[in-house]
């Protein structure tokens, strides 16, 4: 069933009509675009190296005797790779599952925060709270995902660079400091999710993943790996976060779009 939007005109002093408009017509109207904000899954997708990798493990396509095409693939993969979400349960014992995350947190506004130029492309980079030299704009207190642009997007063709592996089969890439942590989940407490355009909201050389820890804690999720090559509003446009459902999941291979106005030159 359709939203119905209700719009009084005012006039003269008076309320003189309704205009009921249909949440169909305004979001088709053309006056907003749809952003992908998700990479795709294939032999090249980003995962930890203690991950399955993403495969097609049975493979059917060709004609049949009567001439028509069918086609079926079976995939296998771990939970975390790729643009993905970490469920609360990731790293918390009682915490919730991938299935068990409501509707109402999976489709809410979304906030970019660029720190691209910041981080100047310094895998060493770490989020401070001085390098946040504005106020968090958290949405007036409604639900919202805040994503952190650190401008890692660029690499991602590049798995070792994009990594930052080493010899020893360590990461390097930035990522956000405790106290970044600890300030949005005790101020901010209408955020109910944290994405990144890096393959962890911890810091690449992390070993014990204290961000992890403090987001789960708070009944945060973590969105990772986000497609932010594109340009994509800071404010005004919303996220449909919409991860498989895998009832009993730590994480699960995500869907990220924005919905945003329309821009014009």
């Amino acid at each position: 069933m359709a939203y119905l939007i209700d719009v009084l005109v005012y006039i003269s002093g008076f309320f003189i009509i309704t205009i009921t408009a249909n949440f169909n017509d305004v979001l088709w109207n053309g006056d907003y675009e749809f952003i992908d904000l998700t990479y795709p899954f294939d032999n090249s997708t980003i995962y930890w190296m203690n991950s399955l990798q993403f495969m097609f493990n049975n493979k059917v396509a060709g004609f049949q005797d009567d001439g028509s095409w069918f086609a079926m693939n079976d995939f296998a993969a771990g939970e975390h790779g790729g643009t993905h979400m970490d469920a609360p349960y990731h790293f918390k014992a009682d915490g919730k599952h991938i299935g068990d995350i409501p509707l109402e947190k999976l489709i809410v506004p979304l906030i970019i925060v660029d720190v691209s130029s910041k981080v100047n492309e310094d895998p060493n980079f770490e989020l401070n709270m001085h390098d946040l030299d504005y106020r968090l704009n958290d949405n007036m207190g409604k639900p919202c995902l805040i994503v952190f642009k650190y401008g890692w997007s660029k690499f991602i063709n590049d798995k070792t660079k994009y990594l930052g592996m080493t010899k020893n089969n360590t990461f390097n890439f930035p990522g956000m400091s405790e106290e970044v942590a600890e300030w949005i989940t005790s101020s901010h407490k209408n955020v109910v999710g944290i994405g990144v355009d890096t393959a962890s909201v911890d810091k690449g050389s992390a070993t014990d993943f204290p961000v992890h820890k403090i987001f789960a804690n708070a009944g945060l999720f973590n969105v990772e790996n986000v497609k932010l090559d594109l340009p994509v509003p800071e404010y005004g446009c919303t996220a449909l976060i919409l991860p498989m459902k895998i009832a009993m999941g730590t994480g699960a291979p995500l869907r990220l779009v924005a919905i945003c106005p329309k821009r014009t030159s």
